[in-house]
């Protein structure tokens, strides 16, 4: 092995990164490479959706969430985890299962509501899990650009309503509508801001592009 080396007097020793062509290792390409084999589209039994206005745990948690693979307390039962009630630890009226959490809880229903009175897009209903967190068309958002922050504005919504959920259900925290919609506001602005790659975004005006 050492026979077949060529080495050099005036070339400082160093390690190269074979995957790279230029040799060089960087987290941001190994994420990559790592996306390509765990989140890519023949490893899946749903290609995972894309949105570059949010963060990859969105991303993630949107396609757990498609797939029905959120720990909801149906989904517990069916791995055997002894529980008191599979129903709806808020309003007691369904068994809770990923689209009750997301669609047809009261509590969450208003949430829902009210985000789509800000948009001005009238009431929340007659909505499916698919149309909600899918990429569906909207008439909010006639641009590519505004459909991709609609899209991303449904994804911190959902998210959020699962956060308010796991700290009433493991952590004793009321449910708090107010509270929860301005985590919801406040945290998508921040996120869709700074990866709008320079543009400015006006958020009183239906969130339309600013020049």
């Amino acid at each position: 092995m050492v026979s077949s080396c060529h080495l050099y007097h005036n070339i400082i020793d160093a390690v190269t990164w074979s995957t790279s062509e230029n040799g060089i290792f960087t987290v941001n390409y190994l994420s990559i490479l790592i996306d390509e084999q765990v989140l890519g589209p023949f490893s899946l039994p749903q290609p995972m959706l894309r949105n570059g206005l949010v963060p990859k745990k969105i991303e993630i948690f949107i396609w757990r969430s498609l797939l029905r693979r959120l720990p909801v307390r149906v989904q517990l039962d069916k791995r055997g985890i002894d529980l008191h009630s599979i129903r709806c630890p808020f309003c007691d009226d369904e068994l809770e299962t990923v689209e009750h959490v997301f669609i047809f809880c009261k509590l969450d229903s208003e949430i829902w509501d009210r985000i789509f009175k800000w948009w001005d897009i009238g009431r929340f209903n007659n909505y499916s899990l698919g149309e909600l967190l899918g990429e569906s068309s909207s008439t909010v958002a006639s641009t590519r650009n505004g459909k991709s922050i609609w899209l991303a504005m449904r994804w911190v919504g959902a998210y959020f309503i699962w956060k308010n959920r796991n700290n009433s259900v493991l952590h004793n925290k009321n449910w708090n509508t107010p509270v929860a919609l301005n985590e919801i506001q406040t945290v998508s602005f921040a996120w869709i801001f700074n990866r709008l790659k320079g543009k400015s975004l006006d958020w009183h005006r239906e969130l339309e592009y600013v020049d």
